[in-house]
């Protein structure tokens, strides 16, 4: 049986060399932004049921629904919207980074009373600062350079920032890192990091295995989301149920 995640990574394990961060604490914040792109038609339509006579058998149901459609957009005097592409999710994730013993704050792997995420490389953040970094920069990828020397190039340059798969709760799809602020708040003697604030953006990288099944782990909570409806909300959904009530005062 497989353990629940109860941490939250940034990871590339095909990188050269692999890239692996863990989050010390769990994000302080993590905003999730998704935008689809329209555009205008170049039609109001017609005050006619054209495409209905134009339709034969059940076309003719489609025709009639799309003349009333185009009804609305003559009320109101606005073009209807088509639908272009959509973008990348975006996600921004804050959270901290702290060199600190924390004896009050647990270690799922070792247990309570232990130190804290980073404290096993010695109470340094710099491996996982240095981890972070490395997202924003030029890498070797292992499959791609293997691919290249079987075509029999000798040697490949690091061409693009490496893929940054975000593991964190629900969310587990394969992104490129876009941004990447981190602020110092406090100093060691030496002027090593002790304490930084970390924020990031990521976009979704939709050409991914990731990206497909959460496509379809999305369609099954939707299944799981009619568990908490009840039957007048089933009746409220359906068009025009708002129409009939006013109407008949219902």
């Amino acid at each position: 049986m497989v353990a629940k995640r109860s941490a939250g990574y940034l990871a590339n394990v095909l990188n050269i060399p692999p890239l692996i961060f863990r989050f010390q604490f769990h994000p302080e914040m993590m905003s999730e932004k998704k935008s689809y792109g329209y555009r205008e038609t170049n039609n109001f339509g017609k005050w006619s049921f054209n495409r209905t006579a134009a339709a034969t058998g059940f076309g003719n149901v489609s025709g009639v629904l799309d003349d009333l459609k185009e009804f609305g957009s003559l009320l109101v005097g606005t073009k209807a919207l088509e639908a272009e592409a959509g973008k990348p999710r975006t996600f921004a994730l804050d959270f901290t980074l702290d060199a600190r013993p924390m004896p009050d704050i647990p270690d799922p792997e070792v247990g309570t009373g232990a130190k804290t995420g980073d404290q096993r490389f010695g109470g340094r953040i710099e491996p996982s600062l240095a981890v972070l970094r490395s997202f924003m920069n030029p890498a070797w990828d292992a499959v791609s350079d293997v691919l290249a020397w079987a075509s029999g190039q000798r040697f490949c340059q690091p061409a693009r920032p490496p893929l940054c798969a975000l593991k964190l709760g629900d969310v587990e799809l394969d992104c490129v890192m876009t941004d990447l602020n981190i602020k110092v708040t406090k100093f060691k003697s030496d002027l090593t990091p002790e304490r930084a604030e970390v924020s990031l953006t990521l976009n979704e990288q939709t050409h991914s295995i990731a990206t497909s099944l959460d496509s379809i782990g999305r369609v099954i909570e939707v299944a799981k989301s009619y568990g908490q409806l009840t039957a007048d909300d089933w009746v409220q959904a359906v068009p025009g149920a708002g129409l009939v009530q006013n109407v008949f005062e219902i």
